[in-house]
C-alpha cells in the first residue's frame, strides 16, 4: 500500500523559557490531542482520512526538555481495499544554556510502522542547534534567534534508500508591548538529498523550498498564516514530529491557525492547511483541517 503521512500542523510548543524560573523546582507539562481530517481534490486514489495524535512536553521551565509524539493516521483509497494504517513515534530532548550560553540542541528520532510496504519499519534521527539574542536589560525578553537542523531517514524495507535534510532557520520578533500585542516571523529553508532516485523512480536527488510565517499573539490569542515555495520529497517538518513518506513531490503550500488559551491553561486551535503535490505526473490538491485541545500544568 502507498502512504502520505499528512501535514499535520502539530504546533510543537518551543517557547522561549522563562529567565526567572528555578531549576528544580518544578516539572512543567504540556499535554494536547489533535484530529484531523484529510481531503484529496483530483487525486486518482486516495478519497481522504484522519488521523489523531498525542503530544507530551515535559521540561524543568530552564534547561530541559522532554517531547513525545504519538500519532495513527487512517488513508481510504478508491479502490477500496488499499487503505492504508500507520503509527509514528517520536521522542525529542532539548538542552538549553547549558551546553553553551544563549544556545539550545535538540536531539530526537521518529520511527515508522506502516502498511506500506517501502517506508514501514523507516526512522529519522534530528539534530537542531539555536543560538537565541536576548535584550540585554531586564527583563530580558527574546530579540531572534537562528539555527540549523539535520535530519537524516532511513528505509530499508523494500528499497534501501537514505533521505539528507538540512533547515537553516531564524525567528525575528518584530514587535512586542502590552497594548499591540506580539508579532513574529519564521524564515525556514529545506534543502533535501534523496540516494538511489532512480530506483524510487522520481527525477532528481535534490531538492530545495522556502517556507516563511507571521504568528500573532494578543492576550489570550494566538494567528499564524504562511506558505512555502519550491518542491520537497520525503520531508521532515515541525521539529522532527512529521515525515513525509510517500515518494509524491510535493510543490508548494500555505497554512494558517487560530487558537485561544485560557488563564487556566487550557488552549483550542484550528489549523487549515492546503498543498499541492504531483501524483503519477497528476496535479493534487489536498486540504487537511487540525483541531486541537492542550493544557499546560
Amino acid at each position: 500500500m502507498k502512504k502520505l503521512l499528512l501535514p499535520l500542523s502539530l504546533a510543537v510548543s518551543f517557547a522561549v523559557p522563562s529567565l526567572a524560573a528555578e531549576h528544580g523546582k518544578k516539572i512543567y507539562a504540556y499535554g494536547a490531542l489533535y484530529g484531523t481530517y484529510l481531503n484529496y481534490n483530483n487525486s486518482k486514489y486516495k478519497e481522504d482520512g484522519y488521523s489523531t495524535t498525542g503530544y507530551l512536553s515535559l521540561g524543568d521551565g530552564l534547561h530541559n526538555t522532554l517531547q513525545l509524539g504519538v500519532e495513527y493516521t487512517h488513508i481510504n483509497y478508491k479502490d477500496g481495499y488499499s487503505d492504508l494504517n500507520q503509527e509514528d513515534y517520536t521522542i525529542a530532548y532539548s538542552n538549553t544554556n547549558q551546553l553553551l550560553k544563549n544556545h539550545t540542541f535538540t536531539f530526537g528520532a521518529h520511527y515508522i510502522n506502516s502498511d506500506d510496504d517501502l517506508t514501514d519499519g523507516g526512522y529519522t534521527l534530528f539534530f537542531d542547534g539555536t543560538y537565541s539574542k536576548y535584550s540585554p536589560v531586564y527583563p530580558y525578553s527574546f530579540r531572534w534567534n537562528a539555527g540549523i537542523g539535520f535530519y537524516y531517514s532511513r528505509y530499508t524495507n523494500i528499497t534501501d534508500f537514505n533521505v539528507y535534510q538540512v533547515n537553516p532557520h531564524t525567528t525575528v520578533k518584530l514587535f512586542s508591548d502590552y497594548r499591540r500585542g506580539a508579532l513574529y516571523t519564521d524564515l525556514t529553508g529545506y534543502y533535501i538529498h534523496v540516494t538511489d532516485s532512480d530506483t524510487l523512480g522520481i527525477d532528481k536527488n535534490n531538492y530545495y523550498s522556502f517556507d516563511a510565517a507571521l504568528r500573532y499573539y494578543y492576550r489570550g490569542y494566538d494567528f499564524k498564516i504562511g506558505g512555502w515555495v519550491g518542491q520537497q520529497v520525503f520531508a521532515v517538518k515541525n521539529g522532527g514530529f512529521v515525515v513525509y513518506n510517500l515518494k509524491e513531490k510535493y510543490k508548494g503550500g500555505a497554512y494558517g491557525e487560530v487558537g485561544y488559551t485560557f488563564k487556566d491553561g487550557l488552549r483550542v486551535s484550528f489549523n487549515l492547511s492546503v498543498n499541492r503535490f504531483s501524483e503519477e505526473g497528476d496535479n493534487v490538491t489536498q486540504t487537511v483541517g487540525t483541531v486541537s485541545l492542550g493544557y499546560r500544568f
